[in-house]
């Protein structure tokens, strides 16, 4: 490729192929750079376990893709048919296909990013925490701690009238019950699973979120604190959760920034 067609093509919006299968009915949507072995972020949506779609990462795609980043989008069973820890068994075998068809894209597979948005952050966490492979870990709005977590205000009112359920349903769904297991509780809280030695984890959290409290957020930049695991922190001010929000623009050049500092 010629200097001015790597221009050209780092100036084109990046290509997402979707609708990839990576595991029976389990797809992503990939866009890589055009040139160069990348490293690749594995983006995990929000939607209380049950919802969402993996599509929400499309926001976020051409700037990594531009700073040098392949970012995979995945989808991933939902809760109530398919209970935790079932979705840590599909971010595995996402990254094993990943590795299996880094050639495919261009990826390096020893450079792997787990990145999660609301409910899956706390997936991405928990994985990060469990998984060799994962080198770093980005934390946007994520629940850490599902002994007390419950939205409040505004986002627990806007999940009743929506969906007809609570937060504490959507635990349920999730974990199973009622009533709910302890041990797994335990096991899908984040701030249980922290361990020495650890991925570098950036914790991205707004002041005022009422889907997630700025009180998880704190709880797991302690519990990293205490077990040495490498991590930096930073707060919107204001009101918002995942991709809503003032600061938003800011989330891809503030994990850039991080993982050209961590990612080596």
């Amino acid at each position: 490729m010629t200097r001015r067609s790597l221009l050209l093509a780092l100036a084109a919006p990046p290509k997402i192929e979707e609708d990839i299968v990576y595991d029976g009915d389990l797809r992503l949507d990939i866009a890589a750079p055009p040139a160069g072995r990348s490293p690749v972020i594995l983006g995990l949506h929000g939607g209380g376990w049950s919802m969402g779609s993996r599509r929400s990462f499309h926001r976020v795609m051409p700037g990594f893709v531009e700073a040098g980043y392949a970012v995979a989008a995945v989808q991933y069973r939902l809760a109530p048919g398919a209970k935790f820890p079932a979705q840590l068994e599909d971010v595995r075998k996402a990254m094993d296909f990943l590795g299996k068809n880094a050639g495919r894209w261009n990826l390096d597979p020893e450079r792997m990013v787990l990145m999660g948005a609301s409910a899956g952050a706390q997936i991405a966490l928990v994985a990060g925490f469990s998984e060799p492979g994962v080198r770093a870990v980005i934390d946007l709005s994520g629940p850490t701690d599902l002994r007390d977590w419950r939205m409040a205000g505004n986002a627990e009112e806007n999940l009743k009238k929506t969906t007809g359920k609570s937060s504490a349903n959507l635990i349920e769904e999730y974990l199973g019950g009622p009533p709910v297991p302890e041990e797994a509780i335990r096991a899908a809280s984040p701030v249980l699973q922290v361990k020495r030695g650890g991925p570098p984890v950036f914790v991205m959290h707004w002041r005022d979120d009422q889907a997630v409290s700025a009180e998880q957020a704190e709880r797991l930049v302690a519990e990293l604190a205490a077990k040495g695991v490498p991590h930096e922190v930073h707060w919107f001010e204001g009101r918002g959760h995942a991709f809503a929000g003032k600061g938003v623009e800011e989330i891809v050049p503030r994990s850039v920034a991080f993982l050209k500092r961590h990612l080596r």
